[in-house]
């Protein structure tokens, strides 16, 4: 008898031990899972998965005009071109800023001014940098254009690359103008997410690492700003060498100002239209007259009306009311439930490692199954 209960005792405490082993081979294949899933998720770039294979220059984003010129919409105590600030800007999913640099109250001084600093002074270019470099900081997964703007500028080169260094904006900077342009991924990946692109060629060349890239032989920027009723134009069409499209979409007007008069006043009205079907129309219409993408469109008061879904559209991604229907003309015969190439990159298989890793976990999960 004590033989036999010795037996069943080793086998209550195989058993225990059994259900041990195979509650911890459930928690490893539950880990498994989890963490294929991750693997499996594609990274995000520019608030989307489908931009992570794009070059820089295929993809189309919004941009502010003077980003840093910020009035206030209810009761404006001074002309601007903004409602909302610059990380505001940059958490709303603009990616390009454009900063009007000029002298300050000193030499060493670079302020962000529009039209001049008697009528909106945006404070320091350095004090601007700040705040991208920590928007940066918080938001690897993004890639951010500053235009510094003003053909003869009164502002110092030095000051302008001292506003960089001081700031730390430049340790997120892409060292010159590349050969050809990487995708988002590969710059988010090296940590190059910041692109400067400057107007005055003494700004450019004031840089000796490299991260002012000239607008002559890159940027090809359109005909712009507008007044009201003018007709949206896309030349000029004179591309040589340039591979980046910026078209200033955005209204000014002649208006007086502390005595003074300014041909490029912001204009904040109709910004329903302007900020509407109109973008949508302008950025379409050069882009069938110009042989490269659109990089960059410029707009005023970026927050009114719907610029989200005609940028989703320029880029292939889908947007509200979306659906395949739209693909399909009425003359069309095909079945618009059948499936669309996506413009996605599939996330990278799973190792065959890992396949047989989860098969076995599929395996020990019906057999648990079964067991029960």
């Amino acid at each position: 008898m004590r033989a036999s209960s010795g037996r069943v005792s080793a086998r209550r405490g195989a058993g225990a031990l059994s259900a041990v082993l195979f509650r911890a081979m459930l928690a490893l294949c539950l880990l498994l899972q989890l963490s294929a899933g991750v693997r499996a998720a594609a990274k995000v770039c520019n608030q989307h998965e489908e931009l992570c294979s794009r070059a820089y220059n295929d993809v189309t984003s919004i941009s502010t005009h003077a980003s840093f010129a910020v009035t206030n919409q209810t009761k404006p105590t001074k002309p601007g071109t903004q409602f909302k600030g610059i990380n505001d800007q940059l958490n709303d999913g603009v990616r390009g800023l454009h900063f009007n640099i000029m002298q300050g109250s000193s030499a060493s001084q670079v302020s962000l001014c529009y039209p001049d600093c008697t009528v909106n002074d945006g404070g320091t270019l350095l004090d601007s940098l700040k705040v991208v470099k920590a928007w940066l900081d918080a938001n690897k997964n993004d890639v951010v254009t500053i235009f510094l703007e003003g053909v003869g500028t009164d502002a110092s080169p030095t000051a302008v690359v001292k506003a960089f260094t001081d700031s730390g904006a430049d340790k997120y900077a892409l060292m010159g103008k590349p050969k050809s342009w990487p995708t988002l991924e590969k710059m988010i990946d090296d940590g190059t997410t910041l692109v400067v692109f400057a107007e005055d060629p003494n700004i450019a060349a004031a840089n000796s690492k490299g991260y002012f890239i000239s607008y002559k032989d890159t940027v090809l920027k359109l005909d712009g700003p507008f007044k009201y009723g003018d007709e949206w134009t896309c030349g000029p069409w004179n591309r040589t060498s340039q591979s980046i499209m910026l078209i200033p979409h955005f209204i000014v007007q002649t208006a007086t100002y502390g005595g003074a008069t300014y041909n490029n006043m912001p204009y904040p009205f109709n910004l329903g239209t302007t900020n509407g079907y109109q973008y949508e129309f302008h950025a379409v219409s050069c882009r069938g007259g110009q042989s490269i993408w659109i990089n960059f469109m410029e707009v005023d008061f970026y927050d009114q009306g719907d610029l989200k879904t005609p940028t989703l559209k320029l880029n292939a991604l889908p947007y509200e009311g979306d659906n395949k229907k739209n693909f399909y003309p009425e003359f069309f015969d095909a079945d618009p439930d059948a499936p669309i190439a996506s413009a996605s990159t599939p996330a990278a298989p799973l190792s065959t490692a890992w396949h047989i890793a989860l098969g076995a976990c599929l395996l020990l999960s019906l057999f648990n199954a079964l067991r029960i």
